[in-house]
């Protein structure tokens, strides 16, 4: 075993604030990182690292790079995005005693500049590991726009052999080891009636569409409380469906000649977009029946859950290199929300999961990152590569 402390000494706080403080400087908005993937390039190519630059669309690439092993130990990479949402009021970037304020600080530059005083103090170390460790930032992450199309082609590449690695770590969250999300997917519900618009005053209450569109949120509410009855993930709770739009009607006295509910629906490991779809329209048909309306169910922006136990080797790992580092066990933790770990796993097969340094202020007006954190977070990673890739 390496010296651990001589390794964990060689993270720089302040190289860490400036290497942030620079890429938040740098705009990078979903479909427009040119800019912050050419300096992140450089920055590894600094560390000494060959880049491998994998265009995603002209301009956007993904980016990978390798510290060789030795040989004999698993390969594991750190992954995270370098887009953001739009900079909205989060500018211009600005330092606050040891707060580091813009867009990107938490979500999550920050963290990519961890990832490299990571790698930066394992190269001056001298530690050489056993397996690869490699060092990936994706493009795409952030907006519907580019439909994830960065993680996507590191999966491909993953399956191809272009990245050969046997975990993902995602540099993201908060310092918790998010091991399990719940599968989600925005559902649709449409209704339309085949008599068209009319008087309201010449249909009967009972045959207006408005109506079954009032027993379909019915249902769907009945449907959450039996999800809130029923088995309960130990990590993320119950099970959700949720409705965000409801749309119906074009005049105050005319009955609709559709009407349309869009939502989420988030579910456990064991259950599928299938089981799901499947049960959501078994809701929806015979209340749309009823009313003589045509059904029509649809989904988009779909994810499969996905969990990777306690046990696993690199979540043991990173459970090790954070009690070693900050001297209390992370706590295990599942989510509702989805994110790439879901794309990853059930893309390539990878086990996937996250450790970030704050999961606090991630697309607020006033997005902040503790430099502390980051301090922290760099140190866990460059442990964990010792831990899990194993050393010469």
């Amino acid at each position: 075993m390496p010296d651990l402390e001589r390794l964990l000494g060689g993270i720089d706080r302040e190289w860490i604030a400036g290497q942030t403080a620079t890429m938040v400087q740098i705009p990078s908005v979903t479909m427009d990182e040119r800019d912050v993937c050419t300096y992140f390039q450089a920055q590894l190519a600094a560390l000494g690292l060959d880049v491998d630059v994998r265009e995603v669309t002209p301009g956007r690439n993904n980016l990978y790079a390798c510290i060789r092993g030795t040989g004999g130990g698993p390969s594991l990479a750190l992954n995270g995005h370098l887009d953001t949402i739009p900079i909205g009021a989060a500018w211009p970037y600005r330092r606050v005693g040891d707060r580091l304020h813009g867009r990107g600080t938490e979500d999550m530059k920050g963290s990519m500049a961890a990832m490299l005083a990571a790698a930066r103090a394992l190269g001056e170390s001298g530690v050489r590991l056993k397996g690869d460790l490699w060092l990936t930032a994706v493009v795409g992450h952030e907006e519907a726009e580019a439909r994830k199309d960065g993680p996507r082609a590191l999966v491909e590449d993953v399956k191809s052999g272009r990245l050969p690695c046997e975990r993902i770590l995602i540099v993201e969250g908060d310092q918790s080891l998010w091991v399990m999300s719940m599968g989600s997917t925005v559902f649709s519900i449409t209704m339309e009636s085949d008599f068209g618009g009319s008087h309201t005053n010449n249909v009967p209450f009972g045959r207006n569409p408005i109506r079954f569109m009032g027993e379909l949120v019915g249902a769907l509410h009945d449907l959450q409380l039996r999800l809130d009855a029923g088995v309960r993930h130990p990590l993320a709770g119950a099970e959700r469906v949720d409705l965000g739009i409801a749309q119906a009607g074009d005049y105050h006295n005319r009955t609709p000649l559709r009407v349309y509910l869009e939502g989420t629906r988030r579910w456990a490991p064991g259950k599928t977009l299938a089981d799901v779809m499947a049960e959501i329209e078994a809701i929806a048909r015979p209340i749309a029946e009823a009313g003589g309306l045509k059904l029509a169910v649809s989904h988009a922006m779909e994810r499969e859950p996905f969990e990777v136990g306690a046990d696993d080797a690199a979540v043991r790992a990173v459970r090790e290199a954070a009690t070693l580092v900050s001297g209390r066990d992370p706590e295990l933790i599942g989510r509702r929300i989805v994110g790439d770990a879901n794309i990853y796993v059930h893309g390539c097969g990878v086990p996937s999961f996250y450790f970030g340094p704050a999961y606090r202020t991630a697309h607020s007006d006033d997005e902040w990152v503790d430099v502390a954190d980051l301090e922290t977070v760099a140190r866990v990673y460059a442990a964990t590569a010792v831990r899990y890739c194993g050393v010469a």
